[in-house]
């Protein structure tokens, strides 16, 4: 199973939430409670021995897996990461946004308008890779192989422009502004937690203070989606 990352309670929190380095996560079997030990004081070396995966065939399938991603990630010319299908997926995050938001004086324009850009920045991106991967020989590929290096740091940077470093109001060390911990649910992950946790307490609360912050948070985020356009359109790095 491979999943969106962003929760607070993993091994990849301080490579995604704190300085935004992409980060992957795969499991067998899904749901934890099909692992009845799991964080438990039986989860040990011994239980797995004896009960868990006995001669560890699923430890040498998963190391497998792992091993042969590793060896496409350090073959591949250019780093596979597609900033088109995160657009998209940002695009429904909003969707999802417009109807938890009952304030009809709250904007969501600013993020809205954010996206089309990391669309355009995307689409400029791929079309630059397709361009080089559909050049043939030694010859072409002596000559644009700094072109290669800089779509690679473009698309190697563009996570990391998504990092605020004020963080995320009350959870500071939390710098992602797109997917992370929230307030209400800090081992899980939520689009927009910033947004998130700000409309939640401004339903609380009920007044015009609580709904500006909320207002600020979309601007905070769309600063970060544009930043992220840019380093991708090679503006800023």
């Amino acid at each position: 199973m491979i999943e969106r990352l962003g929760g607070g309670g993993s091994d990849y929190v301080a490579f995604l939430q704190h300085v935004g380095i992409p980060a992957a996560e795969m499991t067998f079997g899904g749901d934890t409670a099909s692992y009845p030990v799991y964080h438990s004081l039986y989860d040990d070396f011994t239980w797995m021995q004896k009960f868990g995966d006995p001669m560890f065939h699923r430890h040498v399938a998963a190391a497998s897996v792992w091993g042969l991603i590793a060896l496409w990630l350090a073959d591949e010319e250019f780093l596979p990461f597609d900033y088109l299908s995160y657009a998209k997926e940002l695009k429904h995050s909003v969707e999802n946004l417009e109807d938890e938001i009952s304030n009809k004086n709250i904007s969501l324009s600013p993020i809205i308008k954010s996206i089309k850009e990391l669309e355009k920045a995307a689409i400029k991106i791929n079309n630059q890779r397709k361009e080089i991967e559909a050049s043939k020989g030694w010859t072409i590929w002596k000559k644009d192989h700094l072109k290669v290096r800089e779509i690679n740091d473009r698309l190697m940077m563009a996570e990391r422009a998504f990092i605020d470093r004020d963080g995320l109001f009350g959870m500071s060390w939390y710098k992602h502004l797109i997917y992370g911990p929230s307030k209400h649910n800090d081992y899980g992950s939520q689009s927009f937690p910033g947004i998130d946790d700000a409309v939640k307490l401004a339903k609380t609360l009920h007044n015009a203070e609580s709904w500006h912050r909320v207002q600020h948070e979309v601007w905070r985020v769309s600063r970060v989606i544009r930043q992220a356009s840019l380093v991708l359109f090679g503006q800023l790095t």
